[in-house]
């Protein structure tokens, strides 16, 4: 796969998350908010896994949402398995278009653009 853009990335990321099932995407933001809002505390990476092992985002979205451990473990799994999916077949459908021997309608080059079709 070539490379591709992170900001691209991160919309292919958002959008196969929206796909999700409604439970599995409430699971997995829950789960993904609480690790940012312990990456904000964190004052390092060693900090970091000490705050994930101390208040553990699977251990509280158990608890929110009244199930097992093993039950949000296995709707992770198989959400970050979907969205992993998603995203490869997505990126299989970009189609990159060369542009730089196109002109606009003043006759200027348009090859400073570059245009990505996603289906």
């Amino acid at each position: 796969m070539n490379t591709l853009n992170p900001i691209l990335v991160q919309f292919l990321y958002r959008s196969a998350i929206e796909s999700l099932p409604d439970k599995y995407r409430e699971v997995y933001r829950f789960i993904e908010r609480k690790e940012d809002e312990l990456e904000m505390e964190a004052v390092n990476e060693n900090h970091f896994i000490q705050l994930i092992n101390e208040k553990s985002p699977f251990q509280e979205a158990a608890s929110y949402f009244s199930l097992d451990l093993q039950a949000i473990k296995d709707i992770m799994t198989e959400a970050q398995s979907v969205i992993d999916k998603k995203i490869v077949d997505r990126c299989k459908q970009i189609k990159w278009v060369d542009m730089s021997a196109v002109k606009d309608t003043n006759g200027t080059s348009l090859k400073e653009w570059t245009y990505v079709f996603v289906s």
